[in-house]
């Protein structure tokens, strides 16, 4: 896809690194633990052709946003339930190339189920499909669009995910990937780490740091309970 790339640079942290400290780390799926850049491609090339969208277009608004959104955004004329389920099925159709993010695997293992929440516009199907394709674990605080009225850019996801982890949302820090999900973090009045690797065409400099994958970042669990993450000391690239 010919597509704008926005460049940034890499956090450029300090030489022992930077220190975070939360209660909770909340995280999307896509792009952010899973690598499902060539199963989106396909549903979404695939659902613009056959009805003659703007591709460029829908792939800037329609990044990290629900499919119902997605439908009455660019074909409001249409039966939504009916593309939604359309959509799905062209996204749960493929697995190729679908693998965790570099990372993912290991620092989710280091999480307790009250440290880590899933945040996700996929539907439960899809995002379950995902998580098992990829070997990771389905997290007990698991909020995906069937749980929410209001999609991301809207903070209600990340709200309802710190609610249910019985935190408040200052307690959580947020991993993303889209322009839309980092809206939805600080609307919600948290800290975000925005995951760069697939994020070359979308401006992610809202974020409060950015990492190049989750190697990037290391957890440990402190005597309290809380979590103390360490983000990488040096940048190897530019998104």
């Amino acid at each position: 896809m010919a597509l704008p790339t926005h460049r940034k640079e890499l956090t450029v942290f300090p030489e022992d690194g930077t220190v975070l400290t939360c209660k909770a780390i909340l995280s999307d799926l896509d792009g952010t633990l899973v690598d499902s850049t060539v199963c989106v491609d396909f549903a979404v090339e695939t659902w613009a052709a056959e009805h003659n969208l703007d591709l460029q277009e829908l792939v800037q608004k329609a990044h990290g946003r629900r499919s119902l959104d997605i439908v009455e955004m660019f074909t409001p004329h249409l039966d939504a339930d009916a593309e939604v389920a359309h959509l799905e099925q062209l996204e749960t159709s493929c697995v190729k190339g679908l693998v965790a993010i570099a990372g993912a695997a290991e620092l989710v293992s280091r999480l307790s189920p009250h440290h880590f929440a899933v945040v996700t516009s996929g539907s439960n199907k899809l995002a379950t499909h995902r998580l098992s394709h990829t070997k990771l674990p389905i997290p007990k605080v698991f909020i995906t669009a069937d749980d929410v009225t209001l999609g991301k850019p809207n903070p209600e996801p990340y709200l309802l995910a710190a609610e249910r982890l019985g935190l408040e949302p200052h307690d959580c820090l947020v991993f993303e990937d889209s322009p839309n999900g980092i809206k939805a973090a600080k609307a919600a009045g948290m800290k975000v780490v925005a995951i760069g690797i697939h994020s070359a065409n979308h401006d992610i400099s809202a974020a409060d740091y950015i990492v190049h994958d989750l190697t990037w970042v290391t957890v440990r669990v402190k005597p309290d309970t809380s979590l103390e993450l360490t983000l990488k000391p040096s940048i190897e690239a530019a998104i």
